[in-house]
């Protein structure tokens, strides 16, 4: 940055002093031009019929002696020659010479041009007098010679100006450069920048955008650091929970089938441990299937359609009624107004399924399950049960997978822990709310507003 500062001013410096010497030598080459030009004409003013004399070459020699070596050239009317201290014969025409025209013309005129006759750059002065003209010349230097003159002193100045720029820019630079440093110095920090200087104020609205992005950025970056950090706690924890779950049956299985590899059993015992295996073969193929059902969700991108949430919950508590009531629980259902939302009825039944289930299956002696579907401006759908509770430290964990309230009624009711979090899974992809309200020893509400 200092190194371009410094270049652009030396580059504009020097381009301003070279201009303004060619045009200092322009207005010096005709001002001397001018103050010649009046010199002559003053001379030439005060010449006399005799100082011309005969008009001839030899009276133009004498003249020309007389001013000092001037060139002398005497013309008739009709702007030829009669005599030239350069020796141009006489009757060579000078007629269409400048300086001889405008004195045909006005009575005087002067010109400067490149002489073929003496080899310089002369300045002519002609003026009448008596019946011819006199023409004055004397040498002068062209402008590209008055501005080669002018060139050891803009040397000079050149140096000096490469001088004055490395001190000029080093200190300007600095000066010019050092809000920027300290707004750049300060955008590492949290806090929003400022400038007094109106020049830098897109400078800090870029970097507080900048800023904020990164921010923002970071806090993505985070934010997936702890969705990764959490997904491999759930993985962990998932195979871990498979293992213990798949552990269980797997080893009553395989005790019973070494029984039966002795052979010292007798038919009960046999026909008992046959049972025992085709019961845990049937957990095993039962946890084998909840895990590929809760997996596929993931994978569901078939499309959704308007659907009667009403109407499933009905069919869904039909479907169950003989279980519940033969376990000795009354069911009610209050769903009579439909309920519309784009979702396919499947997993409606899936979600009022595995809750209805779960009431079931946490219930207490001669308890009751209520159903309950809502429309109106507040839609929503609630499943509750009298049935144990869940106590508070466990509502937190509730919808987490294999999670259940009573082990022992896991392994009686052959649950897996698995049926909420599906209906959480299915309620997030949908957009629905899920609540769960409980209190231990009186019952739980699980609660779906649309």
């Amino acid at each position: 940055m200092r190194k371009r500062i410094l270049l652009l001013t030396l580059a504009v410096t020097l381009l301003g002093l070279v201009i303004f010497s060619a045009v200092s030598a322009n207005i010096s080459y005709r001002t001397l031009i001018e103050n010649t030009r009046r010199i002559a004409s003053a001379q030439l003013n005060a010449l006399t019929a005799e100082d011309v004399g005969a008009g001839d070459e030899a009276a133009a020699l004498a003249l020309s002696r007389h001013m000092g070596g001037l060139r002398i050239t005497f013309l008739d009317s009709e702007g030829m020659v009669t005599g030239d201290s350069f020796g141009v014969a006489a009757g060579d025409s000078r007629a269409d010479r400048e300086e001889v025209s405008a004195a045909m013309a006005g009575g005087e005129g002067f010109s400067t041009r490149h002489s073929d006759t003496t080899g310089e750059e002369m300045l002519y002065v002609c003026r009448a007098l008596g019946e011819g003209y006199v023409r004055i010349g004397l040498p002068v230097s062209s402008q590209t010679d008055a501005f080669l003159d002018s060139l050891p002193a803009l040397i000079g100045f050149l140096v000096l100006d490469i001088a004055v720029c490395l001190v000029f820019s080093y200190f300007a630079t600095d000066y010019a450069l050092r809000p920027v440093k300290e707004l750049a110095l300060r955008s590492r920090g949290e806090e929003l920048l400022s400038t007094s200087y109106k020049e830098l104020y897109p400078i800090a609205e870029i970097l507080n955008r900048k800023n904020e992005e990164i921010r923002a950025q970071m806090n993505v970056i985070g934010e997936e650091q702890q969705r990764v950090a959490r997904a491999t706690e759930s993985k962990n924890e998932f195979i871990s929970n498979i293992s213990h779950e798949m552990n269980t049956p797997l080893t009553s299985i395989k005790g019973f089938a070494e029984l039966l590899e002795h052979g010292d059993l007798d038919e009960e015992t046999k026909k008992k441990a046959y049972r025992i295996i085709k019961s845990q073969a049937d957990r095993l193929s039962g946890l084998i299937a909840s895990i590929i059902n809760f997996n596929e969700l993931d994978n569901d991108e078939l499309p959704c359609f308007d659907c009667d949430v009403a109407l499933a919950a009905k069919e869904t508590a039909e479907s169950l009624r003989a279980d519940i009531e033969g376990r000795g629980l009354t069911l009610t259902v209050d769903a009579e107004e439909p309920l519309i939302v784009p979702t396919r009825p499947e997993r409606l039944q899936e979600i009022f399924g595995n809750l209805i289930r779960n009431a079931t299956k946490y219930n207490k002696e001669n308890g009751s399950i209520s159903v309950v579907v809502r429309a109106g401006r507040a839609p929503y759908a609630e499943v509750s049960d009298t049935g144990i509770g869940i106590s508070e430290e466990n509502l937190k964990r509730v919808f987490a997978r294999f999670f259940t309230v009573d082990r022992s009624h896991s392994g009686k009711h052959g649950g897996f822990g698995l049926g909420l979090a599906v209906v959480k899974k299915l309620c997030d992809r949908a957009g629905w709310r899920l609540k769960v309200d409980s209190e231990l020893g009186k019952g739980t509400t699980f609660r779906i507003e649309f």
